[in-house]
């Protein structure tokens, strides 16, 4: 996971905050299905974001 500069791995049941107006990016680097729960407030709009593949 990347959120603004910082980057670190992540592993099953673990947490991360995002600050608000933060820049994040995560990807499954396992061989395992990924799953998350996104926690947001305010809640989230579809413009806010923006998808790179």
């Amino acid at each position: 996971m990347k959120i603004n500069s910082e980057k670190f791995e992540l592993k099953k049941n673990d947490s991360a905050y995002v600050p608000p107006n933060s820049e994040q990016f995560f990807e499954n680097i396992g061989s395992e299905k990924l799953r998350f729960l996104c926690i947001v407030e305010p809640a989230w709009k579809p413009e806010d974001d923006e998808i790179l593949e």
